[in-house]
């Protein structure tokens, strides 16, 4: 029945985001490949240093911080892409979807399988077009090359997640805090050198050889919270 309500679904929900979708995407590798060209042969910087080294511990805590532009444009264009489509997606499609006896719960499910899918889509086209750019040149912690790559797109693919699902949860109370609020978190994580913070991990600067599983069992376990946090919303929600 999932799977049924999926492809029921998928349709519906590529008409709704696919300008969006299209334009945040292709700018944002336009700017990979422009960047990219810039950076060749550069010891000191790679595309992937230029989106994701970010802040680091020690300048957060000297209130030495400028904002990291292309690391927060990284992850803020997911939000302007899904915006609060999940919600037109349910009210143009209640009536025939309750027409066909599927349970509430099972749109919520689907939903998260949408989310989880626009965020795949979006993490392969700009990971694999810098892993491609920069020749699989990146440190992850204690990881090089195509481990670290796949580590960083573990990392990112979970920030990303946890975003939008934040995202989905405030469209319930109020569109304009879900976007408001995942800004306002990035911007924090920026500025501040809070340890415990999963979306301070979403910078290379903050991973060392000794953590560097860390951040991916930190942002797993705060998206795993996350997730129960929205299938709640969206249970009662339906339930109202």
């Amino acid at each position: 029945m999932i799977w049924r309500l999926f492809c029921n679904q998928l349709p519906f929900f590529w008409y709704l985001i696919r300008t969006r979708f299209l334009f945040w995407f292709i700018l944002m590798n336009a700017v990979v490949i422009l960047l990219s060209m810039q950076t060749a042969g550069n010891p000191h910087a790679t595309i992937f240093s230029l989106f994701f080294d970010g802040v680091s511990f020690r300048a957060a805590e000297t209130h030495q911080v400028v904002l990291p532009i292309l690391w927060f444009a990284y992850f803020f264009a997911p939000l302007l892409i899904l915006l609060n489509v999940l919600q037109q997606l349910w009210h143009t499609r209640t009536i025939h979807l309750r027409g066909l006896q599927i349970p509430p719960r099972k749109f919520a499910e689907v939903n998260l399988m949408l989310i989880a899918l626009i965020t795949t889509i979006y993490e392969v086209g700009a990971i694999g077009i810098m892993a491609i750019a920069a020749a699989f040149n990146l440190h992850f912690g204690s990881w090089q090359g195509l481990a670290a790559v796949g580590a960083l797109f573990v990392t990112t693919w979970l920030g990303v997640f946890l975003l939008l699902l934040l995202q989905a949860i405030g469209n319930h109370f109020s569109p304009s805090l879900a976007l408001i609020i995942p800004a306002c978190l990035l911007i924090v994580s920026a500025y501040t050198a809070i340890h415990m913070n999963p979306l301070g991990y979403l910078m290379l600067t903050r991973i060392n050889a000794t953590n560097a599983w860390h951040p991916i069992l930190v942002l797993l376990g705060v998206s795993g919270l996350a997730t129960m946090g929205y299938l709640a919303v969206e249970r009662h929600a339906s339930l109202n």
